[in-house]
């Protein structure tokens, strides 16, 4: 009686911590997991190639205030030699 409530225990145990199988329901919500996954990456790696050709922009733009800057000071010195000189 002992070895068959024994074998019975260790039955129970097997059958209840033995693999489960996966319901449709659940492997579908994973592929859409995966897919919704993927998609972002996919977004990430997009907007990571945006934002450096947008920071490329930014530093041409801001290169050539610094160049129309330094030709508005040159203008300005010549504008005043010359108002000077008129004086």
């Amino acid at each position: 009686m002992k070895k068959m409530l024994a074998v019975l225990l260790l039955a129970i145990v097997i059958i209840g911590c033995g693999p489960k199988m996966a319901t449709q329901e659940t492997l579908d919500a994973l592929n859409e997991a995966r897919a919704a996954l993927e998609a972002a990456q996919a977004k990430i790696a997009e907007l990571g190639g945006a934002i450096d050709e947008l920071n490329a922009q930014k530093a041409a733009l801001e290169q050539e205030i610094i160049d129309l800057e330094e030709e508005i000071g040159t203008l300005q010195s010549k504008i005043d030699k010359n108002c000077k000189k008129m004086k």
